[in-house]
């Protein structure tokens, strides 16, 4: 058969073959720029394991120059809360290439580091983080051939990067810090009433040598004024404007605060800050810039983004024959109109009423979970579960069972029928189909991005958490396909991504305002317009993919219940840190 007559004759072998050259064509570029962006400049990149004055294993990933004659800087990096050492590996690379050692650190509790990170209300919260970054700077003066240290930290790392400046002040020639301004751990306890003007997270200005200040202008947090204020306190002038060098770097105070484009998430990975912050160590590490800085980060986002979309297309065209090879001899229940009498409409305002319900029981649940997730935040966001699945299931029962004239024992019997008929292959599928899409993601992203690989005590989390959310996000994914049923598309296309949209907006709706109420408002309401971002964009990522799944497992409401349950759980791990409640 003539190549172009077999690519085109089967749809979905068309759609893998298109996907792999995809993959390709953004995952050898991605490799380039990753491990050879600058073949003048070469360098190595390691994972190694640090152990700290506390007795912690943490790991960190070490971008070694190949060319190491003579002296060189070294430079610790520190990522926010939620991140990890890959999360910071563009900055890292365009250092590394210019003959910088860089230590990369997963603080305690993220990435694969062991340990625990405080809550943010213990006074000791900072000092704990300090530790990890000594870890880094104790590393680079065994090497013998780092005659400068400096510091660079985003968010969380920001603060631990200032007090570790502070504590180490002979040691630290140069600091960086992004997404933050302030004391924001010290700000957070006095939100809460634990403010202690005697805590050793506090820290002194006049002793952190050659400040950078950088942030985005779509900041949720720390907004251009604000981040030009904190310019103010730091040089004790009035008349400092923005993106204007002050003081000078042979005296230790030279400082400026630059703003990038984007918003808080992505600011490690804006081309100006990234520049800013080369430059930065340039300047105080050798007194003048050494060559031309050319940025090659760009060209890494582009080719993820590339690539990952490749890899999302793949992975659901093996979803596809993973349907087909479960359900060859089985008949696919449509489940249309599992509520009858109830409108689409009704249904859409239904499910928001009983969100609305679920926010208001956010706190006290919030307080009653504060210990059954051992991952920071983790109790608020079980929380949100159980009170979506509360207030929709009491929807249900005020509303929806009127119109339908059910008994209350009617309703068990509802879910039972939209999970009737294949038990076992629904279970099955939802199990491969979370296995094949994390599988997928982490070949790509663990080496270039972000790490995604579960440790041993991650994976036993992950089955944990999967079994917790289970009851929840059943009771959810059922409202959700009734709303399915609703849609009377001949066109699969066309239903799918109908219900996304749908879902995507009914999931989100009640935070989009209060989101965009709470943005750059200053750093506590700012921190809520932050949380609401991440919470906005994995919404729009879990309807994409458990609407695909759920149209795949046979219709059954088990598939996409075990398939959210287990990505949902995965994807906690990977950005949350194991560690005690928030606040």
């Amino acid at each position: 058969m003539p190549f172009p007559e077999f690519l085109t004759s089967n749809k979905k072998r068309t759609g893998l073959i298109l996907s792999i050259i995809v993959i390709f064509s953004g995952a050898i570029p991605l490799i380039i720029f990753t491990f050879f962006a600058d073949p003048a400049h070469p360098y190595t990149i390691t994972e190694i394991t640090l152990e700290t004055e506390d007795f912690t294993k943490i790991k960190a990933h070490i971008y070694t120059p190949k060319n190491m004659t003579g002296f060189h800087g070294g430079i610790v990096i520190g990522h926010g809360f939620t991140g990890n050492s890959r999360h910071m590996q563009m900055l890292a690379i365009e250092l590394v290439k210019r003959e910088f050692v860089v230590v990369s650190i997963n603080f305690r509790g993220h990435g694969n580091s062991e340990g625990y990170l405080p809550s943010f209300a213990d006074p000791n919260m900072i000092n704990k983080l300090v530790l990890d970054m000594k870890a880094g700077i104790d590393y680079l003066e065994k090497l013998g051939n780092v005659n400068k240290i400096g510091l660079i930290g985003h968010s969380m790392g920001a603060m631990t990067a200032l007090k570790t400046s502070d504590l180490y002040t002979e040691e630290i020639n140069a600091t960086v810090i992004i997404g933050m301004v302030g004391n924001s751990e010290r700000g957070l306890r006095d939100f809460f009433g634990q403010n202690d003007s005697q805590s050793s997270s506090s820290y002194n200005l006049s002793r952190i040598s050659n400040l950078l200040i950088a942030n985005g202008r779509l900041e949720q947090m720390f907004t251009p004024e604000i981040t030009l204020n904190f310019l103010k306190e730091y040089t004790n002038r009035s008349d400092v404007m923005l993106e204007t060098l002050y003081g000078d770097f042979t005296a230790g105070n030279a400082s400026k605060a630059v703003i990038g484009s984007g918003e808080h998430l992505f600011e490690p990975m804006d081309a100006h800050i990234i520049y800013e912050s080369v430059a930065w160590f340039e300047l105080a590490f050798y007194g003048g810039i050494r060559w031309d800085i050319s940025l090659s980060a760009i060209y890494n986002q582009l080719f993820f983004a590339i690539a990952l979309m490749g890899m999302i297309a793949f992975c659901f065209i093996l979803i596809l024959y993973l349907h087909n090879y479960l359900w060859k001899d089985r008949i696919i229940n449509p489940q249309k109109d599992v509520v009858k009498n109830a409108s689409l409409v009704k249904l859409i305002l239904y499910y928001i009423l009983g969100a609305g319900i679920g926010a208001t029981l956010l706190i006290p649940l919030g307080i009653l979970f504060s210990e059954v997730l051992p991952v920071s935040m983790g109790q608020l966001l079980y929380a949100i579960l159980v009170g979506t699945a509360l207030g929709t299931l009491i929807m249900y029962y005020l509303l929806i069972r009127r119109t339908e004239g059910l008994g209350l024992h009617d309703i068990p019997q509802k879910i039972k029928s939209i999970c009737s008929g294949t038990y076992g292959r629904s279970i099955l599928y939802g199990i491969l189909a979370a296995l094949l899409l994390a599988s997928g993601i982490t070949l790509l992203a663990n080496w270039s991005t972000v790490i995604t690989l579960p440790t041993i005590r991650e994976f036993g989390a992950i089955i944990g958490f999967a079994i917790l959310f289970f009851p929840w996000l059943l009771i959810k994914e059922f409202f959700f396909r009734n709303i399915q049923s609703k849609l009377h598309f001949q066109n699969r296309f066309k239903e799918y991504f109908s219900m996304v949209g749908i879902g995507f907006l009914i999931d989100t709706i009640l935070l989009w305002p209060l989101m965009l109420l709470t943005w750059g408002e200053g750093e506590l309401l700012g921190f809520v317009a932050l949380a609401l971002t991440v919470v906005i964009i994995f919404s729009f990522i879990q309807q994409i993919l458990v609407t695909w799944v759920y149209m795949y497992s046979g219709r059954n409401i088990l598939g996409s219940t075990t398939f959210l349950c287990l990505f949902y759980a995965w994807m906690m791990i990977n950005f949350y840190p194991f560690g005690l409640p928030l606040f």
